[in-house]
C-alpha cells in the first residue's frame, strides 16, 4: 500500500492541500515501482502514481472507450517512433514541412488554443511547446526568441514547419556539435495564408 501525503495533488501543483489515501497494489506494480526506485528513475513511488494520474487525466481516460485515448476532442494513438520513422522517410523534406504546416494550419482553426492566445508572441509560446513535450515531440528549453531542442521525436522538417505556422515566424536551425541538439533562432515574422 502507498500512502500518498495532503500536499500531493493530482494538478502537478506542490503544497496545495488534498486528501491522503492509501493505494493498495498489486505483486507485478509493486516490483514495477521497487525497479523505478532503484534505477533512480522516480525520487519516489508517489511520484510515479502521481504522474500516472496526471497521464489518466490529461489522456481524458475517465471518459476512455475500449481501444481508445483522447485528449481533449483529439484521439490519440500511440505508436513506436521506428514505426513512424518508416513513414516519415517515405517523404521528402518539403513535402514534410508542408504536411506540418497543414496540420498546424487545421489545429488553429479546428481545436484552437486559448482564443486570447496570442501565438505569435514568443512569451506564449509554451503552453504549445509544453503540449508537444507532454506528447514526447521533444524536449524544449527556451530563451527569448531562442529554442533548444533535444530527444527529437519528429523530423526536424516536421517540426519546424509545426512550429513557424502556430507561431507565425521563421526559424533558423543550427545544429549543435553532439548532433542530438538543435537550435532555433527566431528570425522574423512569416504571416500565414492558406494556400
Amino acid at each position: 500500500m502507498i500512502p500518498l501525503r495532503p500536499k500531493d495533488d493530482i494538478t502537478g501543483e506542490q503544497g496545495s492541500e488534498g486528501e491522503e489515501f492509501t493505494v493498495r497494489l498489486d505483486d507485478d506494480l509493486k516490483r514495477y515501482l521497487t525497479f523505478l526506485e532503484s534505477s533512480r528513475l522516480i525520487r519516489d513511488r508517489e511520484e510515479a502514481i502521481l504522474a500516472a494520474l496526471r497521464i489518466y487525466k490529461k489522456l481524458n481516460m475517465h471518459e476512455w472507450l475500449q481501444y481508445v485515448y483522447r485528449l481533449g476532442d483529439q484521439r490519440i494513438l500511440m505508436v513506436s517512433q521506428g514505426m513512424l520513422n518508416d513513414i516519415f522517410t517515405s517523404v521528402s523534406e518539403a513535402q514534410l514541412y508542408e504536411i506540418a504546416r497543414m496540420s498546424a494550419l487545421k489545429r488553429r482553426i479546428v481545436d484552437p488554443f486559448d482564443p486570447e492566445l496570442d501565438l505569435s508572441e514568443p512569451s506564449n509560446w509554451g503552453v504549445i511547446l509544453n503540449e508537444l513535450e507532454n506528447l514526447g515531440w521533444a524536449k524544449f528549453s527556451r530563451n527569448g526568441g531562442e529554442m533548444m531542442v533535444e530527444f527529437l521525436g519528429v523530423p526536424i522538417a516536421y517540426l519546424k514547419g509545426y512550429l513557424e505556422t502556430l507561431f507565425q515566424a521563421e526559424f533558423r536551425i543550427t545544429r549543435a556539435l553532439d548532433g542530438g541538439v538543435y537550435v532555433f533562432s527566431l528570425t522574423g515574422e512569416r504571416p500565414e495564408v492558406w494556400r
